[in-house]
């Protein structure tokens, strides 16, 4: 490789994630533009990407004006190798919680991008203490930011008020079977429970629906790796207030979540009801953007900047 350098540290202890297919680098790819939307958000200098998998968005990075540096760091040998054949970036084995042995600090740039979800996913406690591993780990990334630095979260999104009901519609036997094997799969209890109500007709909480959706959308043969992620950890305004009052340095720019193009066509055949019948479809992705007060380098922290919703 001719224009990056390659350090490499040690995988996380306990991670059990499959190894990556060259179909889950080719559907990381196909989302790159949007992905690209987040750079927005950047003002140069020293950029770090978190869970860089494919190298895509981390190369899109580099070729932006006044960026010095982009680090792309992932845990996963199959994405090191990726990473490595990418000119111009500095590739990282490693995680999140290895930053400080990895001197990577100071920096004007975090980048991650569905990475959240990964950390509480693959946490070597289990995916029951996925939220605190997801939060520990943002402990250590937001120290890792310079004054003035931005750190943005791509991720899928819980959707508000998690545990109402509602009322699934499968397809067809096709989609009953589908949604079986899902549940059969899926390692964590209360996302498997779902009760029915009639002919390809479930009921479950609006969590259980949103992560069987996200992940039957990646279709049969992708279960057992995706039926072991579970996507929806916190919701939109819930993340900003645990960071937040986590690490009072920080504060936030900016928060939205939408329906990403193509979820609604390729679940076209499924149906998700109210208690009172509305149709009702969740928010696939949000993006949050945080920024490190410029109190660490003058007092310590005491002028800390007001939230901006």
């Amino acid at each position: 490789m001719t224009s990056a350098r390659d350090t490499t540290g040690s995988a996380a202890a306990g991670s059990q994630r499959s190894r990556l297919e060259e179909r889950y680098f080719r559907r990381m790819a196909a989302a790159v533009d949007e992905k690209t939307e987040l750079t927005h958000w950047l003002r140069g200098g020293r950029i770090l990407d978190i869970g860089a998998g494919g190298g895509e968005l981390a190369a899109r990075i580099a070729a932006l004006p006044d960026v010095d540096d982009v680090i792309a760091l992932d845990d996963s040998a199959d994405a090191v190798a990726h990473l490595r054949a990418i000119p111009g970036i500095t590739v990282r084995s490693g995680t999140a919680e290895q930053l400080s042995e990895l001197g990577l600090r100071d920096l004007d740039g975090i980048v991650m991008s569905s990475v959240l979800h990964e950390i509480a996913s693959y946490n070597p406690r289990g995916p029951e203490h996925g939220r605190q591993a997801a939060l520990a780990n943002l402990a250590v990334i937001g120290t890792a930011l310079a004054p003035d630095g931005v750190l943005i979260i791509r991720d899928f999104v819980m959707p508000s008020n998690p545990d109402r009901p509602l009322t699934l519609v499968t397809p067809g036997r096709d989609g009953d079977d589908l949604l079986g094997a899902y549940r059969e799969q899926v390692p964590v209890p209360e996302l498997a429970d779902f009760t029915a109500r009639g002919p390809h007709t479930f009921m479950a909480t609006a969590r259980a629906v949103t992560e069987a959706l996200l992940t039957v959308s990646w279709g049969e043969g992708s279960l057992p790796r995706e039926a072991q992620e579970q996507y929806c950890q916190f919701e939109l305004d819930e993340l900003p207030h645990a960071v937040l009052a986590m690490d009072p340095e920080l504060s936030l720019l900016h928060r939205e979540a939408w329906i990403q193009p193509g979820y609604r066509q390729h679940l076209a055949g499924w149906t998700v009801l109210e208690e009172d019948g509305t149709p009702w479809f969740p928010d696939t992705k949000a993006v949050w953007v945080f920024e490190r007060s410029q109190a660490r380098a003058h007092n310590g922290g005491r002028d800390r900047r007001a939230l901006t919703p």
